[in-house]
């Protein structure tokens, strides 16, 4: 004490990360801290401090204030992200509020848990060399990565320092968003981020990269039409939160003002602005940001819209920043638009309307990468009209206009709507038949173009020509596996169909040297498939057509090689019936699919009937029956779950026992069912004695509802027969809601096709299970 009564303050000195004070031995009268070893210039600034402020000292109440009290109102107020770790343990004593608002976690969370999942840069290394450092300097600093609750994460730089607090040395923490300059480098970075990426939608990545580099609670997109026609819309979106059904969502007031070409800076208290909009008030946004999307000639294409809950210093980096992604916005916008035009420019026939050559390939080698991947076959039909050099130079190049035209018509008549017919040049067309699964169903629809161009043509004089077309045809993956080699071998096919009087269709046919070549190739292959474990069972959900509810699913042989990837049934299985191997790949199949039903039904409670094909080599087999019996034994799955199919188009004499080995079958409980009806030769009688349970009603039929008439008369009569016989009917191939629902009001039972689902591995058939549990609830078996 000095004599005039004051207290003489005190400055400590900590050695390095030293002994903690307690309660009992603190000594009085410290003002501050400092740790050793220490430099000079720090003492003489806080003895300086310490002299000037000791009336200040001497005239403190003789009570001190509660702890905490001395810095909560700081701590709490600071716009910093501040935190007290205990030294020894790196776990977090006290955080203050902008630290729980900008991090997103409850304090329940933060309090106790370790600060090093906090910084994204500090290891257990370079913490302990700050720790080092501390001990000889009063703070360290370092640039880190901060994370969100949501799985962001945003740059800090992070200040340490030892301090006192509650008669203890923590480290006091202060993470400070970065500078100006900083702010503009992570501007760069995340939109060189976005120009190496391969986001297919650039609008999304660019949103994303701007929510990320300024911790943003909204990001909008918003794309004008061209001369502002349509209405503007968002082109993309980020929100970190889930909007409310009933609230709100938009930003018409603040819209306008950016696309007049305004900019909105409101880095606080913008829900209070009187011009915001009520759906930003409402969400109490402290910063809005309001960017106008520029086009190469400076038009406004378009508007950056952007919200924060907490304030934010917004400087001219982050101006500059939000400038320049509202560049790179525009520009893809831009691209945007020449690509529509070039739709309906560049890309179409002008005459026809059709897609023209550049189109059709690029939607080819898209064909043919979703066939690649689905293990799917696709086919292409080169078609070239006869004579049609007479025509123009005979009748004119009007008349020939005409017939060009009328020919694009008629091939549009004749195929899907998922299928494309281009004007690949002068007086050819290609045509792209996507999910084909048999051959035949090529040349039916190949055989129906010829048979449509035979009708005369009314000219529009009123005088009629007959016009007639050659068709070749090609199919992937067994004649090529690229587009160029397809179109060449539909091309070669072509010419064949016109070496054989024109009028007609052929299918491309290798030389026989490298068709053998082929087939050696592929069989051992084949048989080193089955040895490596190349083989894989997929399934095809199947759907009630009442309820929508699965019922079933069929198992489908697919073939995934190392190197060539996923080879197509249709290329592989006719080579396994040849060689025999379809006898133990077609016990392996069903020993797999009635396993992982089983799985299915223990694990999910659901009783879905698995459809497994039987080829005519498996059933000419007299152990078959012996075979299946003990396949169910060895899975556990009960007989009357599994659906043993048989195409129709089996006939009776060639396959000696098959009635008697049919009916073994369903002794044992399992179904018999009746694939591909429609497509073979069985006379009524045949169908009346063949021991069926259900019948599969062909995709030929189907994909022509609401095309053809005769397709739906036999679809109505093949119900009604079914019926009539106690058959349920399956229909494959159901692609679209015409298909669905005129299958549905003519009372079909089970439906399955790509509207519902494509084939689908053991994991994805797993996680559709799961869902379902998830949304119906597990545990309520279906009626079988």
């Amino acid at each position: 004490q000095a004599q005039s009564g004051h207290a003489v303050p005190v400055i400590g000195i900590v050695a390095g990360r030293g002994r903690q004070w307690t309660a009992g031995d603190l000594p009085a009268c410290v003002v501050e801290w400092l740790a050793s070893p220490i430099r000079a210039s720090d003492v003489q600034a806080r003895l300086d401090i310490a002299m000037a402020q000791r009336p200040a000292v001497a005239q403190r109440p003789a009570a001190p204030p509660a702890p905490g009290d001395q810095y909560r109102f700081a701590f709490d107020g600071s716009l910093d992200e501040l935190a007290l770790v205990d030294p020894a343990s790196g776990r977090i004593l006290d955080v203050n509020d902008t630290f729980v608002r900008r991090s997103g976690y409850a304090r329940t969370r933060l309090i106790g848990s370790r600060i090093d999942g906090f910084d994204f840069v500090l290891g257990a290394d370079r913490r302990d060399a700050l720790a080092q450092r501390l001990a000889s300097e009063s703070s360290v600093g370092v640039r880190a990565r901060k994370p969100r609750a949501d799985g962001g994460t945003y740059p800090v730089d992070v200040n340490i320092r030892n301090a006192m607090h509650q008669e203890r040395v923590v480290l006091f923490y202060t993470f400070r968003e970065i500078e100006e300059l900083s702010r503009l480098q992570e501007a760069m970075v995340a939109l060189l981020r976005v120009a190496q990426g391969d986001d297919r939608d650039r609008a999304e990545a660019i949103v994303r990269g701007i929510a990320e580099w300024l911790g943003l609670d909204v990001v909008v997109a918003i794309e004008t039409g061209v001369d502002n026609v349509p209405e503007p819309k968002a082109a993309a979106a980020y929100h970190r939160f889930e909007i409310d059904e009933g609230a709100s969502a938009r930003y018409d007031g603040l819209l306008r003002q950016v696309l007049a070409g305004e900019e909105i800076v409101l880095g606080h208290d913008a829900w209070a602005a009187p011009a915001i909009d009520l759906s930003l008030r409402e969400r109490r946004f402290e910063c809005v940001l309001g960017v106008p999307v520029r086009g190469e000639r400076q038009d406004c294409v378009g508007a950056l819209l952007m919200a924060r809950r907490d304030p934010m210093t917004v400087d001219m980096a982050v101006l500059a920043g939000l400038r320049l992604f509202g560049h790179a916005l525009g520009a893809e916008f831009e691209l945007r638009r020449a690509r529509e035009q070039g739709r309906s420019d560049g890309l179409r026939d002008p005459l026809t309307g059709l897609p023209n050559r550049l189109l059709f390939n690029d939607r080819l080698n898209s064909a043919i990468a979703e066939a690649h991947r689905g293990s799917e076959m696709l086919a292409v039909i080169f078609v070239d009209v006869d004579r049609f050099k007479t025509i123009n130079d005979s009748l004119g190049h009007a008349v020939g206009d005409q017939v060009l035209v009328a020919v694009a018509r008629r091939l549009k008549a004749t195929v899907r709507g998922t299928d494309t017919v281009a004007r690949y040049a002068g007086d050819e067309f290609t045509l792209i038949l996507r999910h084909i699964v048999q051959r035949d169903d090529v040349m039916r629809i190949a055989e129906k173009i010829v048979r449509a161009m035979e009708v005369p043509l009314q000219l529009a004089d009123g005088l009629e020509l007959s016009i007639t077309t050659s068709l070749g045809v090609s199919f992937y993956p067994d004649d090529a596996t690229d587009a160029e080699r397809l179109l060449k071998q539909a091309d070669v096919a072509m010419y064949s169909a016109k070496g054989m009087g024109r009028n007609n269709f052929q299918a491309y046919v290798a030389v026989s040297e490298e068709s053998h070549r082929q087939r050696l190739a592929l069989e051992a292959k084949l048989r080193q498939a089955e040895r490596n474990g190349e083989l894989r069972v997929f399934f095809q959900p199947q759907v009630d057509a009442l309820s929508e509810d699965i019922v079933g699913m069929e198992a489908l042989l697919r073939w995934e090689h190392p190197e060539l990837g996923m080879i197509s049934p249709g290329f592989f299985v006719p080579l396994a019936e040849e060689t025999g191997l379809i006898i133990s790949i077609g016990e392996w199949v069903l020993q797999a699919a009635c396993r992982e039903a089983r799985r299915w039904q223990q694990e999910y409670g659901v009783r879905l009937r698995l459809g497994v094909n039987l080829s005519p080599l498996q059933l000419r087999q007299p152990t078959l029956v012996r075979t299946v019996e003990s396949v169910l034994q060895q899975t556990g799955l009960e007989a009357r779950m599994l659906d043993l199919e048989v195409t129709e188009s089996i006939s009776a004499k060639s396959i000696p026992n098959l009635i008697t080995t049919l009916n073994g079958l369903r002794e044992l409980g399992c179904g018999v069912s009746l694939d591909d009806f429609g497509t073979g030769q069985s006379s009524l009688d045949y169908i009346k004695r063949f021991p069926a349970d259900s019948i599969k009603i062909d995709q030929a039929f189907v994909r022509n509802i609401g095309l053809d008439p005769d397709d739906e008369a036999i679809v109505r009569a093949t119900l009604s027969m079914a019926h009539d016989l106690n058959c349920k009917v399956v229909a494959e191939g159901v692609e679209t809601e015409e298909h669905f629902q005129f299958l549905r009001n003519e009372g079909c039972d089970v439906l399955q096709g790509f509207l519902f689902c494509r084939p689908l591995s053991v994991a994805s058939f797993d996680n559709l299970l799961k869902e379902r549990a998830r949304l119906l609830g597990a545990g309520t078996p279906q009626p079988v």
